[in-house]
Formats: C-alpha cells, structure tokens, sequence
C-alpha cells in the first residue's frame, strides 16, 4: 500500500485512485437580479408606500427571492388591505407563477419564474420607516434557483502503477470533471440592492451643548443641533440662532445663519463665562425653538 501526503498533519492510504481540489476556486457569484426601490429617501418615522421593482437582468430566475424588510419599519402583512405593512406582488411581465408565498416575520419570500430582463413589483405600504436616520437602509434580497448548476473542475487524479522494471510508482494527471452544486440563496450584488436613505427632520427642538466646567476668562466651545422629533438632527436647518447665559458679563457668539453646509450642527468657539459658580447659556431661533444648556460649574482659579 502506498501513502501519499495530502497535508503536512494528515496521511492517508491510496487505494488506486485519489482526487485533489486544484487551487484557486472562484468565489459565490451573486444571486440574479436587482431591485429598485421608490422612493429612495424618506424622513424618519414618516408614513409612506414603497415599490419595489425585481428585475432578471443577468439572466433568467426560476426559483424562490427572499426581501428581507428592514427591523424597526412597519412589519409587513399581507392580511390587511390599507393597514401598516400591507404588502401585495404585481406580475408585472413575469409569468403567472410568479406569486407571494409567504410573509414571516420580516421576510418575504416570492415564487419566481422570470425570463431575464423580466420584472414583478412588490407594494409595502403604508410603512412607517425607522425613527433612526441613516445613510441607507437595505431591503436585503436574495434569489435561489430551482435547480442545481452544473460545473466543471480540475482535479489532480493520482494512481499506484508498476513501471517496466515492476516497481510501483506514482502517476499524477490533470482531468476535468463535471459536478453539480446544490442551489442555494446567494444575496444580490451591493450595488443591485434596494436601499432607502432615513434623514432626520422637519426640524422640532434645538440642543445646546456646554462643557460641564469651565474656568472664568477662558474661552471655550459650545455646539448647536437642529434635531426632529426623534432627536436626529435635521440637516437641511438654514435658521438663525441667538445667544443669551445667566452670567450677564458672559461674552457669547453673535447671531449665527446656518448653511446647507453645516448639516444641522454647527460648533462655535470664544464662549467666556466671568461669574464664578454655576451658569447656563440659553439658544433661540427665529422660528421660536429654544434651549438651555446642560449646567455649566465655572471655577475662578
């Protein structure tokens, strides 16, 4: 019996054939398709209905997609015409066993049969969207095919022979073989998935804040948000806010325009506080939003 060393820890005996992965396999490809979602970006804890358009357009899909509805929006249903969550599938150019199968939890999973360049429509709405803003909220989605693909590889085939003067040797050659790949959901490539941007407003209160010590002279910081409801800060604020302490001798910004550049935030510097003890600094708006801010304890070291 002959012993051929696959791995450095590992021998095993070759009983006339053995088969060996060559290096260097490519990795998943990803799943067909991509989706395109209306609208693409809403305010936080706004109400609206989304469409989500599925296109084949790598190729065909017969097979199963999973739309995986963000945590912290409307849960979706499929039971209640009009009520949050409803969700409902348009055929669109697919064919008619194209079909919502099933709603669970967050996910969605739709029959597919679409030729490529073929599309169906998902409807959810009225959904509240996340009272969190952010850059993109993704509507994962993935695709299965019904059936199996079939691929080829090479593999190293070794074999125990005798050569002419009897002795056994080993004999490595390179053969192609076809084997088939069980089908499993593979998520659509980055940029084909549906993502929904949150932004924070209309604007509802304004924050104010101060270090919580300070000493008497010395000049420090203080920094302003517009923020909605939820406490996001609403970027597109362009108001006008003014400056007012406790400490009548306090020397303190002057009115302040935000920008489109500013994003709802803006920090300003030379804030002097002389009355020893604890103060505060109040921020107002031409809007009539107004802030006091966190106690300040200025020291007269």
């Amino acid at each position: 019996m002959t012993i051929v060393k696959l791995h450095r820890r590992a021998l095993v005996p070759v009983l006339g054939l053995a088969l060996l992965l060559v290096p260097g396999q490519s990795p998943a490809a990803p799943g067909v398709g991509r989706v395109d979602v209306t609208p693409d970006h809403v305010a936080a804890g706004s109400t609206n209905t989304f469409k989500l358009t599925f296109t084949a357009d790598t190729g065909p899909l017969q097979g199963q997609t999973l739309i995986d509805i963000p945590r912290g929006w409307s849960l979706p249903q499929a039971s209640r015409l009009g009520a949050a969550g409803y969700v409902a599938l348009a055929r669109a150019t697919c064919s008619g066993a194209t079909k919502l199968v099933r709603v669970a939890g967050n996910r969605l999973t739709v029959a597919t049969d679409c030729k490529r360049g073929q599309r169906f429509e998902v409807t959810y709405g009225p959904a509240v969207a996340s009272t969190l803003s952010a850059d993109g909220y993704v509507f994962l989605t993935q695709t299965k095919p019904a059936a199996g693909e079939t691929k080829t590889k090479l593999v190293r085939v070794k074999t125990t022979v005798r050569n002419k003067k009897g002795k056994r040797v080993t004999k490595t050659t390179i053969k192609r073989v076809t084997f088939a790949v069980k089908p499993t959901f593979r998520p659509l490539a980055a940029k084909k998935q549906p993502v929904v941007v949150v932004n924070g407003g209309p604007v509802d209160h304004l924050t104010l804040n101060a270090p919580t010590i300070a000493t008497a002279g010395t000049p420090f910081g203080i920094t302003v948000r517009a923020e909605d409801v939820y406490g996001n800060t609403f970027s597109g604020y362009t108001g006008i806010v003014s400056f007012s302490s406790s400490d009548p001798n306090a020397f303190l910004p002057t009115p302040y325009q935000f920008t489109s550049n500013d994003f709802g935030a803006k920090t300003l510097g030379g804030v002097i506080l002389r009355a020893s003890g604890t103060q505060t600094i109040t921020v107002s708006d031409n809007a009539g939003h107004v802030d006091v801010s966190n106690p300040i304890t200025v020291y007269s070291f």
